[in-house]
């Protein structure tokens, strides 16, 4: 992957966050922000799973938490870098599937 590529998929990472955090302040309840949520959230985990695949796991979870160093730390997270630290290449699904 080229440094440009690179930059593009950080870029569309930053895009994401930026929009989930947009619809996470402007939640009210109303079915409007409750879509809005489910699309910035929806864009979110696809724009994960794109970097997760073009970049192997590791280097995908890193430029993750570059981007929101909070994330880090959450339980969530720590339960990810310990699946990637045991060499797991494809994400798993809630239902038991792998990403292709």
């Amino acid at each position: 992957m080229t440094m440009s590529e690179r930059e593009a998929l950080a870029e569309e990472l930053r895009r994401v966050e930026v929009a989930l955090q947009r619809a996470y302040s402007t939640m009210d309840g109303s079915a409007e922000s409750r879509t809005r949520m489910a699309r910035a959230k929806a864009e979110y985990r696809t724009a994960e799973a794109a970097a997760l695949h073009a970049l192997g796991a590791e280097d995908a979870l890193r430029l993750v938490e570059a981007n929101d160093p909070a994330c880090a730390h959450a339980p969530e997270q720590e339960a990810l870098r310990e699946w990637v630290a045991r060499g797991a290449r494809a994400l798993p699904l809630r239902s038991g599937e792998h990403h292709a």
